[in-house]
């Protein structure tokens, strides 16, 4: 199997060198800086969890062009990119003559199904989600920070079966369960990137200074609490991912007291996050970025709430705030280590 990588990251770069450990043909479509690092030292430096380092010889090119250019018998196009280069990245597989090549997005939040088959019509979209931690020690050079290898797979637009990608997964250590619903898997993915995920880009706190927070800790279950409103109005189930109990996670918090489930909620975060810092925290930190996956996580929740009837004042105003903050209306320093001012903008938004 011929398979072309779009994205450099953490998870991109990884997937790339152990597929290529497997004896898989891969290339990696990357930025500059990671093609001239993997150049420099003859492919990607991927660290295990334990300790030991191995040089994969990955071919790294600066775009999905120039992947094309070289090799256009791809048999997998495998999209690592963020949310936000979704449609460009698409545009570019569409230009390229990469039309028709099944996709496997695995990529966080939810929508990107959605575009790409807009996009691509011609290509099958399967829809993975992988749970591995990875760490990005520098261009071209990631870690696992965890080993836990599960990967989740569901058909899309267009697609089939999953069969030949979960081979291909299986026979690269990955433990790979097949869903019925890409939607139900990628909405119980976002239930889990939601947490902490907000509140820390915002507060600049850790995941476990806000599950220490009681406030802010229930703030974090009402956001779950309206998100999973919003799937029972789209017809979406929760599903366990990655060994993780969602569905019974979601039962607890619609029925029990907040002040029962937060403790539960709080060792699960510090249990697989500890002092690490989410996602959309690196949007402001240590610099602000130009964009934001907010509108694939929270801001999705908010989206579908007010398309559906739906009630979501929490998730719209993380959303709210992480956009004014990208975007450069308000410095993160107006928001940083304020609490009272983060929970009077949640209830502002509405009735909590």
């Amino acid at each position: 199997m011929r398979i072309l990588v779009i994205g450099g990251g953490a998870i991109g770069s990884f997937l790339a060198a152990r597929l290529t450990e497997l004896g898989v043909s891969v290339v990696l479509a990357a930025r500059p800086r990671t093609v001239e690092a993997a150049h420099r030292q003859n492919g990607l430096r991927l660290t295990e969890y334990s300790g030991e380092e191995k040089l994969l010889a990955v071919t790294v090119h600066p775009s999905v062009a120039a992947a094309f250019g070289k090799r256009d018998d791809f048999d997998l196009i495998i999209l690592a990119v963020k949310s936000y280069h979704t449609e460009t990245a698409g545009r570019e597989v569409l230009e390229a003559g990469g039309a028709g090549v099944p996709l496997l997005t695995i990529q966080n939040g939810v929508g990107n199904e959605e575009a790409l088959a807009g996009i691509l019509p011609a290509s099958p979209i399967l829809a993975g989600v992988l749970t591995t931690p990875v760490e990005v020690l520098g261009p071209a050079a990631v870690k696992i920070s965890r080993p836990s290898f599960k990967f989740g797979l569901a058909v899309g637009p267009g697609a089939s079966d999953v069969v030949p990608v979960a081979a291909l997964l299986t026979n690269a250590g990955f433990s790979v369960t097949a869903y019925e619903d890409y939607r139900s898997l990628k909405w119980s993915k976002l239930l889990m990137n939601m947490l902490a995920n907000a509140q820390s880009a915002i507060l600049g706190y850790a995941p476990a200074q806000i599950f220490a927070d009681p406030r802010l800790g229930n703030l974090e279950l009402r956001a779950w609490r309206e998100a999973l409103a919003v799937m029972r109005a789209l017809g979406v189930k929760p599903v366990a991912v990655g060994g993780y109990p969602i569905p019974l996670a979601a039962r607890l918090v619609q029925t029990l007291p907040l002040g029962l489930m937060r403790p539960i909620f709080a060792r699960f975060i510090v249990g697989g996050r500890g002092e690490k810092m989410p996602s959309l925290y690196y949007d402001l930190h240590p610099r602000r970025r130009s964009h934001s996956e907010i509108d694939w996580l929270n801001g999705a929740v908010a989206r579908e709430g007010e398309r559906l009837g739906v009630a979501t004042p929490v998730n719209a105003a993380f959303a709210h705030i992480m956009r004014a903050l990208v975007r450069g209306r308000e410095e993160p320093a107006a928001w940083a280590g304020q609490p009272e001012k983060l929970l009077a903008a949640a209830a502002s938004s509405g009735t909590l």
